[in-house]
């Protein structure tokens, strides 16, 4: 059980890359280059679990998620009244970052060598 806890990190952001890579399809047509190598990187790392692509991996994916929260925050100041798309759109757009932003903190985790 503690085995596939521990890929929990590394299966939230697939889904995340899937759902941005089907999000952009599905949307415009538009094949997302950039969410296909993730998707590949963190599936081959979920055998390889090689340490330092672990831990770069997770800090890039953190300072994406950070930017976008910002992006998120940019979208919202756009909104002249608080409505519920607006609602909606901070609250799923936070859910999204947070689980990013965790994951990649796990993932980041994982991969630093323990003393012990």
């Amino acid at each position: 059980m503690k085995k596939y806890l521990l890929l929990l990190p590394e299966f939230f952001i697939i889904a995340l890359s899937i759902y941005w890579f089907l999000e952009n399809y599905m949307g415009s047509g538009y094949v997302n280059y950039i969410a296909l190598v993730v998707f590949v990187i963190v599936t081959l790392q979920v055998f390889l679990k090689n340490k330092i692509v672990g831990i770069m991996l997770g800090s890039i994916l953190f300072l994406f998620g950070l930017y976008m929260v910002l992006a998120v925050l940019s979208e919202f100041r756009k909104f002249t009244s608080i409505d519920s798309s607006a609602i909606q759109l901070i609250s799923v757009g936070f859910l999204i970052c947070f689980v990013l932003i965790s994951s990649s903190i796990g993932l980041i985790y994982k991969s630093i060598p323990k003393p012990f």
